[in-house]
This record gives C-alpha cells, sequence and structure tokens, in this order.
C-alpha cells in the first residue's frame, strides 16, 4: 500500500485516476464479453474452418490475462484515486466500500469469481472435465455482475458511445447464452429451453433495468445523494442567497487524527431560483475542532442531491485550516476531501438533525476499505 500512496503522489492531476479507473473498467468489460464469446465459439465448434487455431484456447488463455492486466490498473487506480474512498479491503471483500458500497460490491463479487475461474483454469489438469465446466459456467454471472457494476455507478452511462457498448453487449450476451444453452449435448429439450430461457431473461432484465434507471440522466448524481431529513420543508426567501463556498471558516491548529462525537446547529434556506442549503456547524466532543459543512442542491423525495458543496476543518484560532468539499453523499453520511498542512485529507461524518441541531460522529482521516 506505501507503493501505491507514493504512486498516487507523484500524480500531477488527481483527476487523472478517475479517467484511468473508468477508462480500464469499460475495456475490461468488453474483453470479458469477448473472451465468453470466443469461449462459446470454440465450444460449441462454431469458429470459421481455418480460424480454429486463432480463436482457440491460446487466444482465449492471453485474453484472460489481459483483462486481468486491465482489472488490476482499474482496481489500482480506484483505491488511489481520493473521490471514490474504495480502500484495498474493498477491492476483494464486497458490499464495505464506503463509495457506492452496492455497485462497487458487485464489481468485487465479479472479480472474485473470475480470480476462481482463472485459477480453476490454470490448474485444470487437477479437475474432472465436468466439475471444471460447471465452475466455468460461473463466467455467465461474472460479466453480469459486471454489467450491473458498470452500470449501476453511472460515471459513463450518458456517454454515447459507452451506452451503445453496453446496449451492444447485453445483446450479444443474450442471443450466445440461449444458443449456448440449446447446443448443450449434455441436456435434455426442457433443460435445453429452461436453460436458455434463464440465459436470455438476466440480460433482457438487464436492459429494461438500465432503461429505467442507469440510462437516464440524472443516475449518477442522484447516487451522490444526502438524505439527514425525512420530512424537510423549505419555504422560498424570495430572494437570492449566496452559493458560494464562503460558510464561515473554524479556527485553530490540532493533530491528526481526530474522532469523537460531532454536535452542531443547522442552518437551512433556499435561493428564489429554488436551490436548497444546508450549513452546518458543530464542535468535535474532547477537542477544540471546529467543523463546517455547506450542501447545496435539489431536494428530491427527501433526499437532498448535491450540486455543489464546501467543507472546513480546524480550531477556534487558526482559520480555514483544512478546506474541500463534499466528494460523497450516502444516506445520513458525508465523506470529505480536504487539504492542509499534511496534505489531502478524506473525513467522514454520520450524522442525526433534530429541528436546527444535529449530532453524529466525527473521524479524519478515514482509513481502510
Amino acid at each position: 500500500m506505501q507503493g501505491l500512496n507514493l504512486l498516487a503522489a507523484a500524480l500531477p492531476n488527481v483527476k487523472v485516476l478517475w479517467y484511468i479507473t473508468r477508462a480500464t473498467g469499460i475495456v475490461s468489460l468488453m474483453l470479458m464479453g469477448i473472451i465468453i464469446l470466443l469461449g462459446l465459439a470454440t465450444a460449441t465448434k462454431l469458429t470459421p474452418k481455418g480460424f480454429g487455431k486463432l480463436v482457440g484456447p491460446d487466444l482465449h488463455r492471453r485474453l484472460s490475462i489481459t483483462t486481468l492486466a486491465f482489472l488490476g490498473v482499474h482496481i489500482a487506480s480506484a483505491i488511489l484515486d481520493p473521490f471514490v474512498v474504495v480502500g484495498f479491503t474493498s477491492s476483494v471483500v464486497p458490499f464495505v466500500a464506503k463509495y457506492r458500497p452496492l455497485w462497487v460490491g458487485l464489481g468485487t463479487v465479479s472479480f472474485d469469481l473470475l480470480i476462481v475461474v482463472i485459477a480453476t483454469s490454470v490448474i485444470r489438469h487437477k479437475f474432472n472435465h465436468g466439475i471444471w465446466k460447471k465452475i466455468h459456467y460461473l463466467s455467465w454471472a461474472i460479466i453480469s455482475l459486471a454489467l450491473f457494476h458498470a452500470l449501476g455507478t453511472g460515471s459513463d452511462t450518458q456517454v454515447k458511445v459507452v451506452e451503445i457498448v453496453y446496449v451492444a453487449l447485453i445483446f450479444a450476451l443474450g442471443i450466445a447464452g440461449t444458443f449456448r444453452s440449446l447446443r448443450e449435448y449434455g441436456f435434455s429439450f426442457a433443460q435445453k429451453i429452461t436453460a436458455g430461457a434463464g440465459l436470455f431473461a438476466v440480460p433482457l432484465l438487464l436492459l429494461v433495468w438500465a432503461t429505467q434507471g442507469p440510462l437516464r440522466v440524472g443516475w449518477a448524481k442522484a447516487a451522490n445523494s444526502f438524505s439527514f431529513f425525512p420530512n424537510i420543508k423549505l419555504a422560498s426567501t424570495g430572494s437570492s442567497v449566496s452559493t458560494s463556498t464562503t460558510v464561515t471558516a473554524p479556527t485553530g491548529s490540532f493533530t491528526l487524527p481526530v474522532s469523537g462525537t460531532v454536535t452542531g446547529s443547522l442552518i437551512e434556506s433556499q435561493t428564489s431560483s429554488g436551490l436548497a442549503i444546508f450549513t452546518m456547524r458543530g464542535s468535535v466532543a474532547g477537542t477544540p475542532d471546529k467543523v463546517a459543512v455547506q450542501l447545496n442542491g435539489s431536494v428530491q423525495e427527501g433526499s437532498l442531491v448535491l450540486e455543489s458543496s464546501s467543507a472546513f476543518l480546524g480550531t477556534s484560532t487558526v482559520p480555514n485550516l483544512y478546506t474541500g468539499t463534499v466528494s460523497q453523499a450516502s444516506g445520513a453520511t458525508l465523506v470529505l476531501s480536504l487539504t492542509g498542512p499534511n496534505g489531502t485529507v478524506t473525513a467522514q461524518m454520520n450524522v442525526t438533525v433534530s429541528g436546527t441541531s444535529f449530532t453524529g460522529t466525527f473521524s479524519a482521516p478515514v482509513t481502510g476499505g
């Protein structure tokens, strides 16, 4: 992990990590789809005459290794990226990531299953062919989970080329899966129909879900929402309210890490254009530390969908010791990305609001998965 941290520090623009993560994820997904389709062509002897050696097991194996390489970069760049706060643990243990835990978790499960399939293929000679074949069927689960992961995170679903890739891959897998089951000689006719219907239904349901969710405008932004207010009602002030990052900053000097119960006040307001503004100012119990957060966005079904934010961490004597923004919001949890004397620090707040006050927990820096 020390080597990864040094690499992250060496990158001139941390956004590069985000672009690398997205690009390698898309390439990995495409490679997995090609591998499955090649495997199907080999298993059903559909390779054109004279192309058997070209698209045979050797190419299948080389593409699998290439996919692992891209996935390695995909995972490493996600771990290094301070925006997503995935962590090493989340790359192997599903559903523990702080960033979109469900969708990242599905990707983790897909990766874990891929390791199982590749590992058993490497030592294939130690397995009965029937057992190895059943394990290899996990490939369909791997690609399905990977698609849910890619669509659910929503980072590139509005990019037309990527959208075409997703839809084409879903259709190809549905048709290929149905065809593969009908060509399975060990199945009875009823089993072939059942398997074919099942393998076609999963991509079909995935496509229907995608059109109703991830492929719609606003999916990615909605995933970054904060809902500590179950029954919020904001009255328009009738006048413009400043939405710039000018929250009164706390002051002071302190030593990290900071951890403890946080309590403070909540101020709600709204601009004439309907932009909701929530300002929280609080103190960490047992320390001189102060934290202030301003959230700007639109209220949708009891949640605030963030459009902009500002955050400060310090004490009562040194202003703007750490400044930054809210990088993630989920439920009643805020993840802050702050920059100060010790470089970039990730902090986390879990809050419960009661009227014009709030209580919760605060920790900085956040470590682990």
